[in-house]
């Protein structure tokens, strides 16, 4: 069966895409939406989310996870012009005469118009080797935040020294028994405020400078384990832990992205007023997009999402006058 052709193609699945769907649905645009993740949510949902988000219009605090499921539940009014692909990731786009066919591993989708909201890009966390993790990954190892309710009364390690291993080592450390948060300098990228309270936690203890060397687990495959090494020095630790937090941020890419014929700034992509990019039907907005005086906020990315899908109401419709539109007065 050929997917129908919607009249937008929305490349990635995070809050700003979600959005931007919603508010498509609201101008009565039919809306695809190509997530390379098996969940949509973007980073919020994927990387952190049981962290409190606290920069969000109206809500004092919500997690990644609550927000994602708050923007799927606005989302839903739509569902029947709403389209999801997951799992899929976007590998050419070609320009047609009434638009663009946009192909994945799995099909080609046809839209008359794209919008890129795929944040910082595909993403995959750094990874380190260590003697002994492939006997304890499966059971004892995790590279995104796990529930903090699994690691109830658990001994863990978080490995870093940016703010993905402080948000981690915060976010777990009610939960968890203990929280060790090993970094191989004195000195830290993350947040000062991040930092402070972590150095403040009764269950928090900072292990500077030391790099893990070997952890040891038990037959079942669970972590027993970890000895550290000083940094520049042959004094080693052993910490009694259970659970090993790699923390040591992501590697994200642009991908076939990068081979559209866009214009970029610092590995962002330029858009203009209506976050339209220099090539004609293609849109941009979120972390991936660049413009002069530019935030990296999800609020940024909301607001962005409605200029976007009015830009793209006005590209499909160049004959009519674009007023704007006020959920209070067209739904209830």
């Amino acid at each position: 069966m050929i997917p129908p052709r919607t009249d937008i193609l929305i490349v990635g699945g995070g809050p700003a895409a979600l959005f931007a769907g919603f508010y498509a649905g609201m101008r009565q645009l039919s809306t695809r939406i190509v997530e390379s993740h098996p969940t949509i949510g973007g980073q919020p949902e994927i990387l952190y989310p049981n962290k409190n988000i606290f920069d969000i219009p109206a809500y004092p605090k919500i997690t990644g996870h609550a927000l994602t499921i708050n923007l799927q539940e606005q989302l839903a009014r739509f569902e029947n012009s709403t389209y999801f692909s997951l799992n899929e990731k976007v590998t050419q786009l070609q320009k047609q005469n009434d638009g663009f066919a946009v192909t994945t591993q799995n099909t080609t989708y046809y839209a008359k118009t794209v919008l890129i909201a795929a944040g910082n890009g595909a993403f995959a966390p750094r990874k380190i080797k260590l003697e002994g993790l492939e006997e304890i990954a499966d059971k004892s190892v995790d590279y995104f935040l796990p529930k903090p309710n699994t690691l109830q009364d658990k001994k863990v390690v978080v490995c870093g020294g940016g703010d993905t291993a402080f948000d981690t080592a915060l976010a777990i450390a009610d939960q968890a028994k203990h929280v060790y948060l090993i970094h191989r300098r004195n000195r830290f990228r993350a947040h000062e405020h991040s930092v402070y309270l972590a150095k403040n936690h009764p269950k928090i203890d900072l292990l500077t400078p030391y790099v893990p060397q070997t952890v040891q687990g038990d037959k079942e495959g669970n972590l027993t384990q970890l000895t550290l090494q000083k940094a520049r020095s042959e004094q080693t630790i052993d910490l009694a832990v259970d659970h090993l937090l790699m923390a040591y941020g992501y590697v994200s890419s642009l991908g076939p992205i990068n081979d559209w014929g866009l214009k970029f700034h610092d590995n962002k992509i330029i858009v203009h007023q209506d976050m339209q990019t220099n090539l004609l039907g293609i849109f941009a907005i979120g972390d991936i997009c660049y413009y002069p005086g530019k935030t990296s906020l999800i609020a940024q990315g909301f607001s962005e999402a409605s200029i976007a899908i009015n830009g793209i109401y006005q590209y499909l419709n160049p004959d009519q006058d674009l007023h704007p539109l006020h959920s209070s007065e067209i739904m209830h």
